[in-house]
């Protein structure tokens, strides 16, 4: 872009311009009240505010153009009216940062689970290849030398923006970006285009803002909108909400498909042996079969390892490389890490915080426990509820099972239990314990050698979010912490402090 602005009239798909017959855009805002002389204000339309409101406010803030969804009458300065100011937003605003031609190759992932640990197990296959790798995601943003922690799993438009402009700096060639479905319907990624993207499942979550289950299906759905013409799609071909994904696209896509021991996928996976601590996988590629070290436990990470070896071998990359760079991946934050402090039981933190991903952890470890595996687990507030009672359902995996906050945010915590264990059977037998702090420490109390105890939901997050208040807390840390201590409290001495029910 020259000093003179970014042209819409080249940028934008059919653009109509009233009170001129372009714009040229040096800088943008999306919110009037940051708006600054010589800004354009682009008025998207969200889901709590129209920016078509506040125009006014915008133009007296010195917005000396503005890019609209439908023309304002009253309004003198130019306009752009365009489709969707969303996509103009996150198009504008991806060519202010590194020019009209994307210059990182990069994969997309969404899903309802996986979209992290195949995000890290492809970025860990990039770097092998000698690839500098930037990440998107819900752990951190990386932009190929420093990383910085992530409050969203997909920023803003303007803040991805920002981020490729890091990368551009740092020269990085490749990107792993994690996708949710909030950000595809609101096209925070409409400036991206991507060369191969995955989707890992569609199981139930989200349904809070997406409504029905087939609009949240809908939504993943969009991810192949982002791709190059005639870039690949993955799909998992043993995931139910794939396939009926698949049958969206006709022939609008270039599917390849990947599963475990599945003979209609393209591409494959197959579990030679299992420990608790790592498995022994064998990949079949269309560039050829070999075995490596998954350091990840669960049938769901072999999917996660085949879904990340098939974007990269989309992308060029040897098997070779493939091998190397899923063998060097030792973890990834909070996805079923394992605490250690030298106790005669096991300990994982997990982020699964959905049905189906609390299931495929608990059955992950199942067969590894000798003695009782115990889960601690909640569900967020302000969130889908319809989901807590199939939590509780998914939790009758484990032997012994504790029901705690998750995130309340404004919700009553209380009341969010109380939904959980709605959804257990008549003969279950459960506990609730409000403070996670304490049922942390009460299923850390009621372990024995040879025992495991999963505390899931939260992962790698730092805080919680309860009473309008955020809070200091890592699951981790506090595992770690009540693990070192050497105080004496015994089990009976907590158990006043927590609730053991029968459902009525």
């Amino acid at each position: 872009m020259n000093e003179t602005g970014l042209s819409l009239q080249q940028l934008l798909p059919e653009p109509q311009f009233i009170n001129c017959c372009d714009i040229a855009v040096l800088r943008v805002s999306t919110d009037s009240r940051s708006v600054v002389p010589g800004d354009v204000f682009i008025a998207v339309a969200g889901s709590t505010f129209d920016g078509h409101s506040f125009i006014d406010e915008a133009i007296a803030g010195g917005a000396t153009a503005i890019v609209v969804q439908r023309r304002i009458e009253h309004a003198t300065v130019p306009q752009c009216v365009v489709s969707c100011a969303a996509t103009a937003h996150a198009v504008i605003s991806m060519a202010l940062a590194v020019g009209q031609q994307q210059l990182t190759t990069v994969a997309g992932v969404t899903g309802t689970n996986g979209k992290t640990t195949t995000s890290w197990m492809l970025r860990s296959i990039l770097e092998s290849a000698g690839h500098r790798t930037g990440l998107v995601g819900t752990i951190c943003m990386n932009d190929g030398l420093d990383s910085s922690p992530s409050s969203l799993t997909t920023p803003s438009a303007g803040i991805l923006a920002d981020h490729f402009r890091r990368m551009k700096l740092a020269l990085t060639s490749h990107c792993a970006i994690e996708i949710s479905s909030h950000a595809l319907v609101q096209k925070r990624c409409a400036g991206i285009q991507l060369s191969a993207a995955a989707i890992t499942n569609v199981t139930q979550d989200h349904y809070d803002y997406h409504g029905t289950a087939e609009a949240y299906q809908s939504a993943k759905a969009d991810i192949a909108g982002l791709l190059y013409p005639d870039a690949p799609l993955l799909l998992n071909a043993d995931d139910p909400g794939c396939r009926r994904i698949t049958e969206r696209f006709d022939n609008e896509a270039r599917i390849v498909t990947y599963g475990i021991d599945n003979s209609e996928a393209e591409l494959q996976s197959t579990v030679l042996r299992r420990t608790h601590r790592s498995q022994r996988v064998r990949l079949n590629l269309a560039q050829g079969d070999a075995e490596f070290r998954l350091r990840l436990i669960g049938q769901h990470n072999v999917s996660n390892c085949l879904a990340a070896a098939g974007l990269a071998e989309q992308l060029g990359i040897s098997l070779a490389h493939i091998v190397d760079g899923l063998e060097a991946l030792h973890a990834v934050p909070g996805r079923v890490e394992r605490i250690d402090e030298g106790q005669a039981f096991q300990v994982l933190v997990d982020y699964a915080h959905t049905p189906d991903a609390l299931a495929q952890c608990l059955n992950a470890v199942r067969d590894f426990v000798p003695g009782r595996l115990i889960c601690v687990f909640g569900a967020g507030g302000e969130r889908d509820r319809s989901k807590r009672p199939l939590m509780a359902r998914a939790a009758t995996a484990a032997d012994v099972v504790i029901v705690t906050s998750d995130n309340p945010r404004s919700e009553d915590p209380g009341q969010i239990i109380t939904d959980i264990t709605d959804g257990f059977s008549a003969d279950a037998v459960y506990a609730s314990e409000v403070d996670r702090h304490e049922a942390i420490s009460v299923a850390l109390s009621q372990a024995e050698p040879g025992d495991m105890v999963v505390v899931a939901g939260r992962g790698h997050e730092h805080s919680q979010q309860t009473a309008g208040a955020v809070l200091s807390f890592d699951d981790r840390e506090v595992v770690r912490k009540l693990l070192r201590a050497t105080d004496s409290t015994t089990v009976d001495d907590l158990q006043p402090r927590f609730s053991v029910q029968r459902s009525a």
